[in-house]
């Protein structure tokens, strides 16, 4: 993106794009975000600037657009500092939700499509870790294939993202059918769709799950896209929809000693409108009511989504099987597992969604002075 014209229009500039997009920035927010070495720190980009010592309109000798439009540059009129700022940067501060999202949504048409990468491949270095990354963030959902079948190689895919998560159920876990914990997955039972950590403030980003043994039948993992549920709910039934974005649904999770709890709404927005989470699990739902109204509506749009997720048509199925692993964003996929005979090992972990994006930042070079 590059920069058309700039006109001085009282304390602000206005800046015309080349595809016509035009918007102001203050002098006092341009000053404030100066990249100069007086008002940034290069190393940690953390600002040096006061502020609020500003004025309140600071006066400008000089603006001018220089190298072919990509790049503003201001004069200072009461300080000795020049300010540039890229105009990409600019367009993006003042127009990012224009951008269409990243994320493609998927029904069973991806069966056959799921983004499957060779575990020695994008463990050998950093670099090649980035194509997980893209598709985790395009669909939501990545396989593993020729993985030894040692908890050595789930920690080391975990931490291809970052610290491994800490929660009741350890840090790195492996699971069998075995009743550790209180909590269906630790035993032979088909487990409906959902995501984790609904009694958590703050659920969990990524999970991994990797085959260490089977020897059995069934135990089929099911794959739902939960923003392609909740496209379908915000077209064709916007109540529904509006209900499932504004009522905080409680859950909980209890053993021994510990009680979890924590409210989120099914379906989360961000500022632009893109779908940013879905925290739907029936199972670890707590009690709670509301009015006789909006307790029927509720349960009206809950029905729909819990109908629509296990629809076959917005799901996709397959068996893990020793050396194979599924990693799978938790904010996103609804996942679930049909019943199984016999002995059936898996480990895995969680990472902080946090974490995930920071990966995703330092991997493509991105900052926030940058974009």
């Amino acid at each position: 993106m590059v920069i058309e014209d700039c006109k001085k229009i009282n304390d602000s500039l206005s800046i015309k794009f080349v595809n016509g997009q035009v918007t102001r920035f203050s002098l006092f927010w341009l000053r404030d975000h100066s990249t100069d070495g007086q008002s940034l720190n290069k190393i940690t980009l953390q600002r040096d600037v006061e502020t609020f010592a500003l004025p309140a309109s600071p006066g400008i000798k000089d603006f001018q657009v220089i190298e072919n439009g990509h790049k503003l540059l201001v004069k200072w009129l009461s300080e000795d500092v020049i300010s540039e700022y890229d105009a990409k940067f600019l367009y993006a501060i003042a127009f990012d939700e224009l951008k269409e999202p990243v994320y493609q949504l998927w029904n069973t048409d991806l069966q056959d499509d799921i983004s499957d990468f060779n575990f020695s491949q994008v463990t050998s270095s950093g670099d090649k870790f980035l194509p997980v990354i893209d598709a985790i963030e395009k669909h939501g959902i990545v396989t593993f294939s020729d993985m030894p079948t040692d908890m050595g190689a789930t920690k080391k895919l975990l931490e291809q993202v970052g610290y491994i998560r800490e929660t009741v159920f350890g840090g790195l876990w492996n699971f069998s059918n075995n009743e550790a914990h209180s909590d269906s997955a630790y035993t032979n039972v088909g487990i409906g769709l959902h995501t984790d950590g609904t009694y958590a403030i703050d659920p969990p980003g990524l999970q991994l799950l990797h085959c260490l043994a089977f020897d059995g039948q069934g135990g089929f993992n099911q794959f739902s896209d939960g923003f392609k549920v909740a496209q379908t709910i915000k077209d064709e039934n916007p109540r529904a929809f509006d209900i499932l974005t504004q009522i905080k649904v409680p859950a909980h999770y209890m053993e021994d000693g510990i009680q979890l709890r924590a409210k989120h709404e099914v379906i989360s927005e961000d500022e632009a409108g893109h779908f940013q989470q879905i925290c739907f699990n029936n199972f670890d739902r707590s009690p709670f009511m509301l009015s006789e109204n909006d307790q029927q509506e509720f349960y009206n749009a809950y029905g729909l989504f819990q109908k629509l997720i296990n629809d076959p048509a917005y799901q996709i199925t397959f068996q893990l099987k020793p050396g194979r692993a599924v990693w799978f964003d938790n904010w996103r996929v609804l996942h679930a597992r049909s019943g199984f005979t016999g002995f059936r090992h898996l480990a895995g972990g969680y990472t902080n969604r946090e974490d995930y994006l920071s990966k995703k930042f330092t991997l493509r070079g991105e900052s926030p002075w940058n974009e």
